[in-house]
């Protein structure tokens, strides 16, 4: 039974990965370890792996598993991840990795960097607990806030363990209270609220079908406040959880609604010559644009990790940016050029509008807001910041 669920997570990885190349400078050494690897698990085998990108010039990660501590049965290179080279998009990697159907046992899992040099240290060892049922959520980490005036933001990572169905944010007056008088359930592990006036202690709890967790960490939380200009760095290797901003999207995307009835504005020609007309118009979304300026300038009002995603996809034209994306720098380690970074997608139908399309007479050029995981993130200030 033992050899048939080592042989069952060993095919469900093998079918699930889904990762590629970076596109950075030439390699001279091993790249630094992966860290804070860590873990989400769903009844019936399901599981993902999520972890903070290698330093150095990685080509792509090693995933070891085993049944005992630093003895992996199991070695997968990852395999490159392309998107059907759709417009000439290269390969792209990913710090996260998800496979369903897995047998049930304890699993011993950690995560190499590697390039054509070598192979670096191991990142931290997780034990991965695979059940046939649920297994109950850990603590919601890194529980941070950012509040201007009376708005506030607050988000938190899942922690180790079953994956939440819902969340509760509690509040007291007093800090450590066993019994806080405010409440508030909620599915999604963010919170954007108006706060009346004063100080409270918050903390985050994770439920699901097993129970419920411990608590997070908690925060002192003030209203009128402004917490730092630019959220202070997690702990070496860790990740901010992702703000989530749409309400200051869709108000900046009102303020800025002009610009979207002139294709020329979120979609400037480019010059150059390009194999056809398609690549030529892929040519345009890489570039900055004043409408995603004027995006990227209004959220750093809130948090100046904020910035743009520098895209290096494109095997056929430099990609300054993505014309039609953000990015929000959750590291420790220096902001520009860091792959450490969550993207949203902040303009629909980009490049499809009026006089770009031929033959196009709907203008589609509108404002969404739509957070993406699956896809190569470099952070970059553009030189504008």
């Amino acid at each position: 039974m033992r050899q048939v669920r080592l042989l069952t997570m060993a095919a469900a990885m093998l079918v699930a990965v889904a990762l590629g190349t970076t596109h950075l400078a030439a390699r001279q050494s091993v790249p630094g370890a992966p860290s804070n690897l860590n873990y989400v698990v769903r009844p019936g085998g399901g599981l993902t792996l999520q972890w903070t990108h290698s330093t150095g010039t990685f080509t792509h990660y090693v995933i070891e598993a085993g049944a005992t501590p630093g003895n992996p049965f199991l070695r997968i290179p990852t395999s490159a991840y392309a998107d059907g080279q759709q417009y000439g998009k290269l390969p792209e990697l990913l710090a996260t990795f998800s496979a369903a159907g897995v047998g049930p046992g304890d699993y011993f899992v950690r995560i190499r960097g590697a390039n054509s040099v070598g192979e670096s240290a191991p990142s931290n060892e997780i034990v991965l607990p695979v059940r046939a049922g649920c297994v109950a959520p850990g603590a919601p980490t890194e529980f941070t806030q950012i509040v201007r005036g009376t708005n506030g933001w607050l988000m938190w990572n899942p922690g180790d363990g079953g994956a939440a169905t819902a969340y509760v944010v509690r509040a007291s007056f007093v800090p450590n209270d066993p019994n806080p008088p405010f409440q508030f359930p909620l599915g999604t592990p963010y919170f954007t609220l108006g706060i009346p006036p004063g100080a409270y202690y918050v903390n985050v709890i994770s439920v699901n079908a097993c129970g419920q967790s411990a608590p997070s960490n908690e925060l002192l939380i003030t209203s009128p406040n402004n917490t730092p200009a630019r959220t202070p760095d997690p702990a070496p290797g860790r990740r901010l959880p992702q703000p989530y901003v749409e309400g200051m999207v869709i108000a900046l995307a009102a303020q800025n609604a002009s610009m979207l009835q002139n294709p020329e504005v979120p979609c400037p020609t480019r010059a150059g010559s390009f194999g056809d007309a398609t690549w030529a118009l892929e040519a345009r979304k890489t570039q900055r644009n004043p409408y995603i300026d004027a995006i990227v300038d209004g959220l750093r009002q809130i948090d100046q990790r904020f910035g743009y995603n520098a895209k290096p996809t494109r095997a056929w034209v430099p990609s300054i940016i993505a014309g039609d994306e953000i990015a929000y720098h959750f590291g420790s380690d220096p902001s520009e050029g860091s792959p450490n970074a969550f993207a949203v997608d902040v303009l629909a139908g980009h490049c499809t509008g009026v006089g770009v399309i031929p033959g196009n007479t709907s203008n589609r050029h509108a404002h969404v807001y739509r957070p993406f995981y699956e896809e190569y993130v470099r952070w970059t200030g553009a030189g504008r910041f």
